[in-house]
């Protein structure tokens, strides 16, 4: 996936602002006027995006509301709430009454959906298949005209088709979309003039006085506000021409405990278990030694994946590290689950647009077709004793 207009990069003209504005002038008896005005608005779809604010949130929910997501169903909502936060103009005060999100099931899995006014703009599954969006036409012309989007060949090579779209009653100058994933999606919304387009299309669709009182569920809502919080961040990371956002981690280490019951099954071996905690925090603390020494700090965690160790270099690549202890001969065992792991952590990043450097360190590897298994996978593999003399 790639990321190629800047932020910066104008492909409209003033006169197309103004069309937007006699556009949304038209819509004289809407209830969105009480919170802005149809020029503020055209310049809203037009400017630099920013998301809405993470805090307020549109509703109070559980502070455990990620409990029971599983890593797809957490990325299906974190979609959501960054189209939402991205692309509904004025999204906070006009929830539930402008916009809301719903979740239903026809009998093949978990939908959610999107709608803004009385027409669906977003609509994927949460399981992390196919998405439908909605797109206004103008701004997907001007970005073509230019020479900025090849929607013709660029979308059929992506795997992304536009069905014909049967809700001709509301917005007439629209585009229907099918995405093949969301990890699809999410490369094309974080395109500029697509989500211009996305919020010229939700812009008009807002001023539509149309009541979701009986349909609202606040804590859905909310919901998809606070997952949405990690891809607000990748939208900035991209756009500044960062791989990652503040130091390159989400926190600061923080040595793991061991719980206060040890599980008391005959395969279990409570000392064992300790001395593995022991030995993965000793190599955690030698490789941030190691990274600090040279001016590089780092911590854990990365976009919400949760990947030990987590840093950015001097010229602002991203790496990302799994941490293995080797004790009582669990080496094979140890290397396969962490070259499994890092794998992991950098496919889900890179749906992220975020492009890391893997690296897999282990208190020690006797077998040397380890080096090359990493090497195939582009995985950076050390031991303790390399680190020395190994430079990030």
């Amino acid at each position: 996936m790639s990321v190629s207009i800047q932020a910066n990069e104008t492909w409209w003209l003033p006169e197309d602002v103004a069309h937007v504005e006699w556009w949304l002038t038209g819509r004289r008896k809407s209830r969105l006027w009480q919170l802005t005005d149809p020029a503020t608005l055209a310049e809203w779809v037009f400017a630099e995006p920013v998301p809405a604010a993470l805090a307020p949130a549109p509703a109070q929910i559980a502070a455990d509301w990620r409990d029971g997501l599983d890593a797809k169903q957490m990325f299906s909502w974190a979609l959501m709430g960054f189209v939402i936060r991205m692309a509904v103009p004025e999204a906070l005060a006009t929830a539930g009454k402008h916009w809301h999100v719903a979740r239903f099931d026809l009998g093949d899995g978990p939908m959610l959906r999107l709608t803004v006014g009385p027409l669906e703009l977003l609509c994927l599954r949460e399981d992390g298949g196919e998405v439908w969006l909605r797109l206004a036409k103008l701004p997907l012309e001007l970005a073509n005209e230019a020479g900025v989007l090849d929607t013709e060949n660029d979308w059929p090579m992506r795997g992304i088709e536009r069905p014909d779209d049967s809700t001709v009653t509301f917005e007439d100058d629209k585009v229907l979309l099918r995405c093949p994933d969301d990890g699809k999606a999410l490369g094309l919304l974080l395109r500029r003039p697509i989500m211009v387009s996305l919020r010229m299309l939700a812009a008009g669709l807002s001023t539509k006085n149309y009541s979701f009182q009986r349909k609202d569920r606040r804590d859905y809502a909310t919901k998809a506000w606070q997952a949405g919080e990690v891809l607000c961040a990748v939208w900035a990371a991209v756009h500044a021409g960062s791989p990652a956002t503040g130091q390159g981690f989400d926190r600061p280490y923080a040595a793991p405990t061991a719980p206060e019951l040890m599980p008391k099954q005959r395969s279990y071996d409570g000392g064992a278990y300790l001395a593995g905690l022991r030995e993965h925090d000793r190599l955690c603390q030698l490789l941030i030694m190691h990274l600090r020494e040279s001016g590089l700090p780092s911590g854990a965690g990365l976009h919400g994946i949760p990947v030990d160790l987590a840093w950015r270099d001097g010229q602002g690549r991203q790496f990302i590290a799994e941490v293995k202890s080797v004790i009582n001969g669990n080496e094979s065992e140890q290397l396969r689950v962490g070259l499994g792991q890092v794998l992991e952590y950098r496919h889900r990043l890179a749906l992220l647009d975020v492009q890391v450097t893997a690296v897999l360190l282990v208190s020690r590897y006797g077998d040397e077709a380890w080096l090359g298994a990493c090497a195939d996978n582009d995985v950076v593999l050390l031991a303790d004793g390399d680190l020395p003399g190994w430079t990030a």
